[in-house]
């Protein structure tokens, strides 16, 4: 009877120990959740400018346009993609480089909604897209606080700064008054930080807008300044993407701080840069131009 209790008890040993086992192996994890309908996310090639276009379950979002000449290239782009309409359209500032093409875009093709910073913006670029604007109808919304909404399966916060005051100062320098945009698809978080420098970096780190995510826009071209290592640190992202040139680069030192941690960077002085999430990886290719 005593062998039979001790092999009971071995054999009850036995299984606590391979549960400890799998649980360190890591059987006992949530199991993620199903894949999704793919995000894509394309990086058009327009030198140094952001010209981002994401896709999902037949939406479209357009998130800055390049420079003016950019504009034809990236309605034909969303024209061979089949894309007849854009849902949303985001221009994180208006510096000439990320609404430049806008105006070709409206008179393009029906936008529905176009989410833009609350202040006013200078050059001729913004006044041809005002005009655009005006002229196809469009309806234009600016941020003034946190804005959520959906594309498909992906949830969207579209964050500005803490205020607008003083925009005056920034009429040909306006990188501080981006909007954020943060995109929860599945289990996978995507940041874009449009032209971000120190201090709003500090800001959005502060108030939680940049914290942890997967992918990471590399903010303002990679134009290296003090705040970046802390943004590198708290995004702790598995991917990054430099909107750049070969005429204007990315700061090495920007690169280098992002390598250090482990982050696989592209940059669009390559060619083309496609991402894909299927809501439990991501996964990025590029298309090298010469």
């Amino acid at each position: 009877m005593r062998k039979k209790q001790i092999r009971t008890m071995a054999g009850a040993i036995l299984i606590l120990a391979l549960v400890l086992a799998g649980a360190a192996w890591g059987f006992g994890h949530r199991e993620r959740g199903p894949a999704m309908a793919p995000l894509t996310c394309t990086f058009l090639k327009v030198g140094r400018a952001d010209a981002i276009v994401m896709m999902t379950e037949g939406h479209t979002l357009v998130l800055d346009t390049g420079e003016e000449d950019d504009g034809q290239e990236l309605t034909d782009f969303l024209t061979e993609k089949g894309v007849r309409e854009v849902d949303v359209l985001i221009i994180t500032h208006f510096d000439k480089d990320h609404v430049g093409g806008a105006d070709t875009l409206l008179e393009a093709l029906p936008v529905r909604e176009a989410l833009l910073p609350a202040y006013e913006g200078a050059g001729t670029e913004y006044a041809d897209f005002m005009t655009a604007l005006d002229r196809t109808g469009t309806a234009a919304r600016r941020v003034t606080e946190p804005l959520d909404l959906a594309l498909g399966e992906a949830r969207i916060r579209v964050t500005p700064p803490a205020s607008y005051s003083g925009a005056e100062a920034f009429a040909d320098y306006d990188n501080n008054l981006s909007l954020l945009v943060r995109v929860l698809h599945g289990d996978k978080v995507l940041l874009f930080t449009g032209d971000i420098e120190k201090d709003r970096i500090r800001e959005a780190l502060a108030d939680g807008s940049a914290g942890a995510c997967d992918f990471l826009k590399v903010p303002h071209h990679g134009v290296y300044n003090t705040a970046l290592e802390d943004l590198f640190r708290a995004a702790d992202a598995e991917y990054a993407v430099v909107c750049d040139s070969d005429k204007n680069p990315a700061d090495r030192k920007a690169l280098e701080l992002l390598k250090a941690r482990g982050t696989a960077v592209l940059e669009t002085r390559y060619g083309k840069i496609t991402l894909v999430s299927d809501g439990r990886s991501l996964e990025l290719r590029q298309k090298v131009r010469h």
